[in-house]
């Protein structure tokens, strides 16, 4: 086991190079706690941990939440592998529907590529709302449902774990989430073609051969997405802040 969860810590966040770059990026927004300050993040749909990690990093206390069995496996790395105590990073198995009954309140909400795999989106995101703190933060990143490779992937209308909806735009993430009462910033666009046309390879060679073959397309093609732009023209991903008004109740 010690050894599994080494190899597992050794390739951590994973060979996908648009979650290595979300994992890069997304932190950098994340707020940290003053001095004798106590600040609760909440990473809704936490998948295999990384920015509960990264948010811990910065001093948060964490709970990260998911429906999958990757919530045992986070246990096991975070908590047992790198001992990391769980009143400061803590993971739950928990259905975002019912979010609110955690009966806790948030100083902030990470919910990275999970909002595409939902249908009840609006009722999730009021959720949200309501278990923010006034002047609270929710960090939003989903699909970008203009770029070619989202308009053409297959969905899956009975919500049982694809995606639900192509992505979003910035103009329907403001009708999402304006309505509700938050405040939304312009979007950050995450991964560009270099990007994607070195992540489609690895992503294929996992499917075929494994973790072998796609560590081999990875240490081949990763070395080239840092020729990515920055500021593609139609990104991989948007991501967006959505602030909950501080005379919000």
């Amino acid at each position: 086991m010690k050894l599994r969860e080494s190899i597992k810590w050794a390739l951590f966040p994973g060979l996908n190079l648009h979650a290595r770059l979300r994992n890069q990026v997304m932190p950098t927004y994340m707020g940290q706690p003053g001095n004798g300050e106590e600040r609760l993040l909440l990473d809704a749909g936490c998948g295999n941990g990384m920015l509960s990690y990264q948010a811990y990093l910065k001093g948060n206390r964490v709970l990260g939440v998911s429906i999958k069995d990757e919530v045992e496996r986070n246990k096991k790395l975070f908590n047992g592998h790198l001992k990391i105590p769980e009143d400061r990073l803590e993971f739950l198995a928990h259905n975002l529907y019912e979010i609110e009954s955690l009966n806790q309140q948030f100083d902030e909400i990470v919910c990275c590529e999970v909002m595409e795999h939902i249908k009840g989106d609006q009722q999730v995101c009021t959720s949200f709302y309501r278990i923010l703190k006034p002047g609270g933060l929710l960090h939003l990143c989903c699909p970008n449902a203009e770029h070619p490779d989202h308009v053409n992937y297959p969905l899956d209308p009975d919500e049982t774990g694809g995606h639900v909806r192509s992505g979003y735009t910035h103009e329907t993430f403001k009708a999402l989430l304006e309505p509700i009462g938050f405040r939304v910033s312009d979007p950050i666009g995450l991964g560009g073609p270099i990007r994607q046309t070195c992540n489609k390879p690895i992503t294929r060679m996992h499917d075929v051969g494994g973790l072998p073959l796609a560590m081999a397309s990875f240490a081949v093609l990763a070395p080239w997405s840092v020729f990515d732009t920055r500021h593609p023209k139609v990104p991989y991903s948007l991501y967006v802040q959505a602030t909950k008004p501080v005379e919000a109740h």
